[in-house]
């Protein structure tokens, strides 16, 4: 058996699909990609799964649950942006 460990950022990506309801990360990044002003982001911070609707290219907006900047876009985070 061989064993892999997911980044962090594939680990938010997934975390991310399940709190917003989307069966696959295909799903999830297809319906960012298809809208123009904003699609759903990610709390960056470890412990925190605050997630938001943000621009496509966001890579530090402000988390209302940490506090920090730290919200991060599903496109950045899959690395099309």
């Amino acid at each position: 058996m061989s064993a892999f460990a997911l980044s962090n950022k594939a680990v938010k990506l997934m975390k991310l699909c399940d709190l917003k309801g989307f069966e696959s990360l295909d799903d999830l990044l297809l319906l960012a990609a298809l809208t123009d002003c904003v699609c759903p982001a990610i709390c960056m911070t470890e412990g925190c799964d605050y997630t938001a609707e943000m621009e496509p290219d966001q890579e530090q907006g402000f988390c209302e649950a940490c506090g920090g900047n730290t919200v991060t876009s599903a496109l950045v985070l899959a690395g099309l942006i």
